[in-house]
């Protein structure tokens, strides 16, 4: 199994990243058109058997699940992790993504 996965949040998409069986590494904030889109994460699995509490609101309501780490892609580095990242986010300099913007976070808070 890969050492670091990579987790997202959007507004009624929520990771919870306060989780002893993960040490987070990087986040960044990702814009399209000057709007927070998404927030990406970097995290390091210290354990496999952890679960990751994911929740989303639909229609007034909350829905919670608990993940296994195991389920999610995982990569052997840091820097695969961002290759990955920044192909999900079209770093190239096409039309739409010149409109596109990822910034790293300085202080994560959990």
């Amino acid at each position: 199994m890969g050492k670091y996965i990579l987790l997202t949040n959007k507004e009624a998409f929520q990771t919870n990243l306060n989780n002893e069986g993960l040490k987070i590494v990087e986040t960044y904030n990702y814009y399209f058109f000057d709007k927070l889109r998404a927030k990406y994460t970097i995290a390091k699995v210290l354990d496999e058997t952890a679960k990751i509490k994911l929740s989303e609101e639909y229609q007034g309501k909350e829905y919670v699940n608990y993940i296994r780490v195991k389920f999610f892609e995982h990569f052997e580095t840091v820097e695969e992790v961002r290759e990955e990242l920044y192909e999900i986010v079209d770093r190239e300099e096409s039309d739409d993504s010149a409109h596109s913007k990822l910034v790293k976070l300085e202080k994560v808070s959990v």
